[in-house]
C-alpha cells in the first residue's frame, strides 16, 4: 500500500512540527489513527525522522499516523516547553479532524514522559502505549538515566526552586482508558529498576497497566520494524494485542 506524506506546524519554531503519514487510499472503515512521540532524553539524541519506518509500517496497515516533533532542551524545550509542545500538537490534530481525538498515543523512552505530561488532567480517556518509558523523573534522576539527562532537562526548573516530582506526570482517573507498557529485556538505555519502579507506581495509582516484556530486545528495537521485537509493538498499535509472553 502506498504512503502519502504531509506536515503541520503548531508553533513558530522549526521544531514545532507534526509529520503526517497515511495510506494513499483510506479504507472504507479506517482504523484508529496513531500518534507517535520520539525519545532521545529531551536533547534529541533521536528525532521524529527516526520513527518514519514505524510510521510507514502503520500507514501500510491502513492507519493515519502523526509523528510529533518538539523543541529539544537546548532550544526552548527545557521543562515544561517540550511537554507544552506535545500538548499543542495533540490539540491541533483534534481541531483539524475529530478522529485524532480517538487516536492511539504511543511514546518511546522520554517521549512517553512528554505524552503523559500532555494528557495528564485532560480527561480524554486516551489509549496509551508506552515503549521503554522514562517517566518518573525522581527515580530516573536518582539512577542517572541518560548520563544526567533529567537534570539537564530540568535545569531551569530546579534552579527556580522546582523539584523532579513537579515534572513527573500523574494521570487522573479519566485521563487514560487503557495503558500498555512495553519493556525491552536487553534495554541498554532504560534500567530495569526504573521500569519496575514505574510499573509499581502506576499500579498503586489506579488500575494496573498491562505489561508486555520482549525478550532479547534492545531499546531501539521497539520502534524499528526491521527488528523482530517491533512486530509485537505493531500488533499493539494496530489493535491486534499480542498474547502474554509474545516472543520478540
Amino acid at each position: 500500500m502506498s504512503t502519502v506524506f504531509g506536515h503541520l506546524r503548531y508553533g513558530p519554531s522549526a521544531w514545532q512540527r507534526i509529520d503526517l503519514y497515511g495510506p494513499l487510499e483510506e479504507p472504507a472503515d479506517p482504523p484508529a489513527p496513531v500518534v507517535l512521540v520520539h525519545g532521545g532524553f529531551w536533547r534529541h539524541d533521536r528525532t521524529a525522522q527516526d520513527l518514519e519506518p514505524l510510521a510507514c509500517a502503520l500507514a501500510a496497515a491502513g492507519h493515519r499516523v502523526a509523528v510529533v516533533e518538539y523543541r529539544p532542551a537546548w532550544d526552548g524545550g527545557h521543562w515544561p516547553g517540550a511537554a507544552e509542545d506535545c500538548r499543542a500538537a495533540l490539540r491541533l490534530l483534534a481541531e483539524r479532524d475529530p478522529r485524532w481525538s480517538g487516536a492511539t498515543l504511543a511514546g518511546h523512552s522520554a517521549g512517553a514522559h512528554l505524552l503523559l505530561s500532555a494528557v495528564a488532567g485532560a480527561g480524554t480517556g486516551a489509549r496509551l502505549v508506552l515503549l521503554a518509558p522514562v517517566v518518573d523523573l525522581v527515580e530516573a534522576a536518582r539512577l542517572g538515566v541518560g548520563d544526567g539527562a533529567v537534570d539537564v532537562f530540568l535545569a531551569a526548573h530546579l534552579a527556580g526552586g522546582g523539584s523532579h516530582a513537579d515534572a513527573t506526570p500523574v494521570l487522573g482517573p479519566g485521563d487514560a482508558a487503557d495503558i500498555t507498557v512495553v519493556t525491552a529485556e536487553e534495554d541498554q538505555a532504560v534500567p530495569a529498576a526504573l521500569s519496575a519502579h514505574q510499573l509499581e507506581r502506576w499500579s498503586a495509582q489506579g488500575p494496573p497497566p498491562r505489561e508486555v516484556r520482549l525478550a532479547g530486545a534492545r531499546h531501539m528495537h521497539l520502534v524499528n520494524p526491521r527488528r523482530p521485537a517491533c512486530a509485537a509493538v505493531l500488533r499493539l498499535l494496530t489493535g491486534t494485542v499480542p498474547a502474554a509472553g509474545d516472543p520478540a
